[in-house]
């Protein structure tokens, strides 16, 4: 009875959110490997030859901004941590008085500006609304609907894809101990229908628990509660990285303390780093932030939050990644563990083959429910009639005399 009715919502719920799972499912594995690609396809834009000494980055940012016209501030700077690479500087705004459907209509401009960090020559220029990685990384979000709404539709589809994904190892767990072998291989040289079958439960049996993971690390971008949920979890709060919306505007940022903070920064990690992200000061905020994500001796991703006074370009906050709650140690490790960044290349392939099946899993299911809802019965064997028969009269024979 209970196996009745797990097969029955599995069947159905996998039905309404199967289009949803099987998009994000498809998005999500081409996004794995979206930084390493985009330098493929433009090592132009990423790649320049080393010089001697760097540009400041005050000029540096002149020229960026300069590049896309004033009206587009860049308030951000992804700094390499490999010298042969350029410096890209970030340009983004939201326009809170969208009411659009559309999610590309919140945003007011998203520009990235790649600048040669020796010689100042800008060496491309990216408009994120329509490069195709972003788009992807929208579509997979929230559908390119407006974030609450796109945000809501995958949130949910998740959900759901979790309980088929639970659902779905109890229908196939075997109650037999003759039948755990069949269980785990799939039947090739078997007939359509079976392999089907068999790609659906077998192959969904092996890849349980990274798409287990991968769903749930995928919904703390689409509920508030979830993720205060593992934050609760692991014994921490959200509020341990209250230090993330602070604010400073008791002094005026200038070029020579943005140099000095940039300087120090790299000073601190001269012995290596992965990428230092620096956010320039503003007007509702003259701090400048650098966030530095490094190879550390850690089973997290390790980096490390420095807050420079904008005027001066001292030290005003430090938060490093020994002194951060366990809370924050997932949260800085979260999205490399959605999109297996977080070991390397190995983690990725795995990451984009269990995606690949999981896109899978919504269209095998179909044609299971297509094939058996369709399925005609045979119509039994007509049994042949027996047919009663008087018995001939027996003639006795007469012996002649």
């Amino acid at each position: 009875m209970v196996k009745a009715v797990l097969l029955f919502l599995h069947r159905w719920l996998g039905i309404i959110s199967g289009l949803v799972v099987f998009v994000v499912s498809i998005t999500g594995a081409i996004f794995v490997f979206e930084e390493e690609l985009f330098r493929v396809f433009h090592p132009d834009i990423v790649y320049v030859t080393p010089g001697k000494t760097l540009r400041d980055i005050n000029d540096l940012k002149a020229i960026a901004q300069n590049t896309i016209g004033a009206d587009k501030n860049v308030n951000v700077v992804f700094i390499p941590g490999s010298s042969d690479r350029a410096y890209c500087f970030s340009a983004f705004e939201r326009d809170a008085k969208s009411k659009s459907i559309w999610d590309k209509d919140e945003i007011a401009y998203y520009y990235q500006v790649f600048v040669d960090p020796y010689t100042g020559a800008v060496t491309g220029v990216v408009n994120k609304e329509t490069e195709f990685f972003y788009a992807t990384r929208r579509i997979h979000q929230n559908l390119m609907l407006r974030r609450d709404i796109g945000n809501m539709i995958v949130g949910t589809s998740t959900l759901i894809f979790l309980f088929i994904l639970i659902s779905g190892i109890v229908l196939w767990w075997p109650q037999r101990i003759a039948q755990w072998k069949q269980r785990f291989v799939v039947k090739w040289k078997a007939r359509w229908k079976r392999v089907n079958y068999d790609l659906h439960s077998v192959v969904g049996f092996y890849v349980f628990l990274i798409a287990m993971l991968i769903a749930t690390t995928g919904l703390v971008w689409s509920f508030d509660w979830w993720e205060n949920g593992i934050y609760a979890m692991l014994g921490s709060s959200k509020k341990d990285a209250a230090f993330l919306t602070q604010r400073d505007t008791t002094y005026t940022a200038t070029n020579q303390g943005i140099t000095r903070a940039w300087k120090d920064a790299l000073k601190r990690y001269e012995k290596g780093f992965e990428r230092i992200t620096l956010n320039f000061p503003t007007k509702k905020n003259n701090r400048v932030g650098a966030f530095v994500h490094y190879d550390g001796s850690s089973a997290w991703t390790d980096s490390d939050y420095i807050y420079y006074n904008g005027a001066t370009g001292n030290v005003q906050q430090a938060i490093l990644q020994d002194d951060k709650s366990t809370g924050m140690k997932w949260r800085n490790t979260n999205y490399y563990i959605h999109t297996g960044k977080l070991y390397g290349w190995p983690t990725q392939i795995l990451a984009v083959i269990v995606s690949l099946v999981c896109a899978s899993l919504p269209v095998t299911g179909v044609i299971l429910w297509v094939g058996r809802k369709n399925k005609k019965q045979v119509p039994a064997s007509p049994q042949p009639v027996s047919v009663k028969t008087k018995p001939r009269p027996r003639i006795a024979s007469r012996q002649l005399t």
